[in-house]
């Protein structure tokens, strides 16, 4: 049966919700209280790539199952799903309070709410539900916090499982029954404040076990050994899954929500420690290309950095530990960016040819395949490349002068060097 569904927040998540709804039939209505991304989006153009977002979008546009409306448009079902971040460690529900509102101004008796926005583990409870309750209307209610990854975000947003909470067991099988329209993975049903606690804790799980692997980093550096070589292996064993280390954690979620468990509890000593592990990686690694730079005698180098989206191949900046890095450095250095996927940056960014061509050291921030390509032998005023990420390979460096050191070696064991 068709539904009439209006989405709140045409971002990230808002929008690639729509769209999949839209395509499964739904009558769905895409709203957003800035308009310029409305009129951005009715001229067919994106906000932001995602695969096969455009492809989508201009299917559930020509079938006519999806509207962008730039007033809140009445339906049965209203989705949640605007930013919520993090504000001395409790979730900012300011733009989720405001979605609630507009959509009092069209509520009926019987229509139903759902919050897509990541929130903290007891905010349905003590928060949103009693702010909905100020509306005087019957409605129904569920949590169902998103679970995607930028760069992949249409495919799991169909095959992943999902965690419904309703605020009874009726309302948790409708909602369920909405979502089944494009998810093919399990739907599980719960009651709201699981199922917000099971994304705050999925995303802490993420950022304690990167805080190890940093740690592993550090202690590789000091003592020398190639400590992604040591994770490989490491991770054969069948109970041990040991995620990658890198410059920082970026990202909406994995560097947010857990300090909603730090506000909210005094047990929460260890997630905060490892919060604090994973901010203080990008003074760490400027703190060892500086050793790096003073090590090989380069005097005031122009520094070339790869990379500023948080993570590879998207064009998501959100929280990027890059930006840490870049500011760290221009205190000291000329430096110049590349990315090949980010449009704007607080700092000026450079085709890629000309950094190569204009830097002296350069540092990996960004594992984008792009660079996989680069041949050092090309640009001989390159001296030092820094990689915090394990993307270079000898081949790279291969015919040049380059010394080519990585994150979690240690400079003394670095086997990389011409």
């Amino acid at each position: 049966m068709k539904q009439t569904i209006t989405v709140l927040g045409m971002g990230y998540i808002g929008l690639p919700t729509a769209l999949l709804l839209a395509s499964a039939d739904n009558i769905v209505y895409g709203f957003d209280v800035n308009q310029e991304r409305i009129n951005f989006l009715k001229k067919g153009k994106l906000p932001f790539e995602e695969k096969g977002l455009n492809e989508l979008f201009d299917e559930v546009k020509r079938v006519g199952t999806f509207h962008l409306v730039s007033q809140i448009h009445p339906a049965d079902i209203f989705i949640i799903a605007v930013p919520t971040p993090q504000e001395n460690g409790e979730a900012d529900l300011t733009f989720v309070l405001k979605a609630i509102d507009e959509i009092g101004k069209v509520l009926k008796d019987g229509d139903t709410i759902v919050v897509e926005s990541t929130v903290g583990p007891v905010d349905c409870e003590k928060r949103i539900i009693p702010y909905l309750e100020r509306l005087e209307r019957k409605f129904h209610f569920a949590s169902c916090p998103e679970r995607a990854i930028p760069g992949n975000t249409l495919y799991e947003m169909v095959n992943n499982a999902r965690v419904v909470g309703g605020l009874t067991e009726e309302d948790s099988a409708y909602v369920k029954g909405i979502y089944s329209s494009f998810v093919k993975g399990e739907i599980y049903t719960t009651t709201p404040t699981i199922a917000s606690t099971c994304k705050v804790m999925e995303n802490t799980y993420r950022n304690v076990n990167i805080a190890l692997a940093d740690t592993f980093v550090k202690i590789a550096d000091e003592i020398g050994f190639n400590v992604w070589e040591a994770i490989e292996l490491a991770n054969k064993h069948p109970r041990v899954n040991i995620h990658q280390p890198g410059p920082g954690v970026g990202g909406h979620c994995i560097p947010i929500d857990p300090w909603f468990f730090a506000a909210l509890s005094k047990h929460s000593q260890f997630i905060v420690k490892a919060l604090n592990i994973n901010n203080q990686m990008p003074e760490y690694v400027v703190d060892q290309l500086e050793k790096i730079i003073r090590q090989n005698n380069l005097l005031e180098p122009v520094i070339g950095v790869l990379g500023f989206a948080y993570k590879k191949n998207i064009d998501d900046a959100r929280e990027t530990p890059s930006k840490e890095i870049l500011d760290l450095l221009k205190e000291k250095f000329t430096v110049i960016l590349n990315d090949p996927y980010v449009k704007q940056a607080p700092h000026p960014l450079q085709c890629l040819e000309e950094l190569l061509k204009e830097a002296e050291v350069v540092v990996l921030t960004t594992d984008h395949d792009e660079y996989k390509n680069i041949r050092f032998s090309d640009y001989p005023n390159i001296k030092i490349v820094y990689d915090t990420r394990n993307l270079f390979i000898s081949d790279n460096i291969k015919d040049s002068l380059v010394k080519l050191y990585k994150m979690g070696v240690g400079m003394d064991e670095n086997p990389y060097s011409n």
